[in-house]
């Protein structure tokens, strides 16, 4: 009977299966089950086992680890702008006693300026970084030739200031204010222009050229003001004292450190809430210390190697077919969009990040006149990274730039050189790192009106005062700066720069 019965489930058994397999084929006749995993798949984290479809606990583990570094990769390049401003400021700070929110700092010597991200050397700065949370703070700027800018702390640039803002050379009051400044604190002053900041911390930029039957720079200086709204107009303005700051980011863990310290004093905007989770998960939160544990460590100076290896490719091999002129040279800012940079770092379809990732990792702010410049108005710069062979610019070698004629300008051209690793001028003995229509005082001029530039680690014989030292074994990069552009700019078959060739200066005599 025993037997009997077992054979009777048994039976039924296998008839249920037919029957529940027959329904399965006749049911989901076209439904293709993905094939089962099983085994070893090569993937972007390298080769992963399954098992029945799961990954093995080893692979999970490869998983994570390898997502929080590449997460930390991404969030690197998201940074930028704001970790570049949190060291400069961190260093205004530590290096300048007293230097407090609204202090405005006075750069115009080669040692003030050198670690600045992509500085020029033709023009006297002030500085300045404010935060609005207690009050709107008012910048007032006299007439004359003052190129200046504000952006927020994520490098979006507000407005241009003096000759090339909408006053036009005209001077002008504006009052900055952010998201959490009180409304009683952000007064009505008549004529004044409203600036109205996305993030609670702002920065100021204004250049001082000296030009000839213009208002002296140093009256110009002197007609400055910025102050917080309630208080006597007024500056506090801080000598730089030949201390360098260091504008670039670091490298080591303290890049992150900054990060959490700045994400604490703004509101998380909407567009960042996918990035502020990446950061969630690395042990970077708004109102928590930051106190990674060993993995998120791991992940994160793993993603600040390879961040950092993104922000150089970005850079220096561009792949945005926007940005290259005719004549080789990049376009640091400006182009067709949506591949150039973008002020307000938005186009109609998207936020840009590799832009922005590439010009914050070589540069520093915006404003809408760098990224859009017009005949006479505003800034252009380009960029070159290779030699007239394909061949990178090394300290060591020689090189001559032949500029069948100056730029260009209605105000001044120059040809700065900065070191590839800091992105900031050439350290070098001569203490130069600049060639131009105003840095260069006895700049020499072929007799058919052009123009030789040369850069090596010793000088062209007769050709010294056209010559930037370069130091060996570490590579570096021009930008050819045209402030007021000439019409001739903005057409590259009517005026092109020149390629970069490497030369033996022997072959070059007075």
């Amino acid at each position: 009977m025993k037997n009997r019965f077992t054979m009777a489930v048994v039976t039924s058994v296998l008839i249920a299966l037919a029957s529940a397999q027959a329904y399965a084929e006749t049911k989901f006749k076209d439904l293709a089950l993905p094939e089962a995993w099983q085994g070893d798949k090569e993937t972007v984290f390298g080769t992963l086992q399954f098992d029945h479809g799961m990954p093995t606990k080893q692979s999970a583990e490869t998983v994570y680890a390898k997502l929080d570094a590449n997460r930390a990769t991404e969030l690197f390049l998201w940074a930028q702008p704001v970790v570049s401003f949190a060291k400069w400021r961190a260093e205004a700070r530590e290096k300048h006693p007293g230097f407090k929110n609204r202090s405005v700092l006075h750069t115009k010597t080669y040692d003030d300026r050198v670690g600045v991200l992509t500085i020029n050397q033709s023009s006297e700065y002030f500085f300045s970084w404010v935060n609005t949370d207690d009050g709107a703070t008012i910048i007032e700027i006299p007439p004359g030739i003052v190129v200046g800018l504000v952006t927020d702390f994520w490098q979006r640039g507000l407005t241009d200031l003096g000759v090339f803002s909408l006053n036009a050379g005209g001077g002008g009051t504006y009052v900055l204010y952010g998201p959490r400044t009180p409304r009683d604190k952000i007064p009505d002053i008549k004529g004044a222009t409203q600036l109205e900041s996305e993030t609670s911390n702002a920065f100021v930029l204004m250049r001082f050229i000296s030009i000839e039957g213009e208002t002296p720079i140093e009256e110009l200086q002197s007609q400055v003001r910025v102050y917080a709204a309630g208080e006597k107009p007024g500056i506090d303005l801080v000598a730089g004292d030949d201390k360098p700051l260091q504008g670039y980011p670091p490298r080591e863990m303290e890049y992150w450190e900054l990060l959490h310290e700045v994400l604490q004093e703004e509101d998380t905007a909407e567009r960042d809430r996918f990035f502020m989770y990446f950061a969630h998960t690395l042990g970077i939160e708004r109102g928590k210390p930051f106190n990674p544990s060993p993995a998120q460590k791991q992940a994160l100076m793993a993603g600040l190697v390879s961040g950092e290896a993104v922000g150089k490719t970005l850079v220096f091999n561009e792949r945005l077919e926007g940005v290259l002129r005719k004549d080789g040279w990049r376009l640091i800012l400006s182009g067709r969009l949506p591949d150039a940079f973008e002020h307000t770092q938005r186009v109609r379809d998207f936020d840009m990040l590799d832009p922005r990732s590439r010009f914050t990792y070589e540069a520093i702010t915006s404003s809408p006149r760098m990224g859009h410049p017009d005949v006479g108005k505003g800034q252009s710069y380009a960029g070159r990274f290779e030699d007239s062979d394909g061949e990178r610019l090394r300290g060591g070698d020689s090189y001559v730039m032949k500029f069948s004629a100056p730029p260009p300008v209605k105000l001044f051209w120059s040809v700065v050189f900065y070191d590839v690793e800091s992105r900031t001028l050439i350290v070098n003995k001569t203490r130069n790192a600049t060639i131009g229509s105003r840095a260069t005082p006895n700049l020499q001029t072929n007799e058919d009106g052009s123009v030789w530039v040369f850069a090596g680690p010793t000088a062209p014989k007769g050709w010294e005062s056209n010559w930037v030292e370069t130091v060996p074994g570490r590579g570096w990069f021009p930008y050819v700066r045209l402030y007021g552009p000439g019409e001739a700019w903005f057409d590259e078959d009517a005026y092109a720069l020149p390629e970069i060739e490497q030369v033996d200066f022997a072959n070059f005599s007075k």
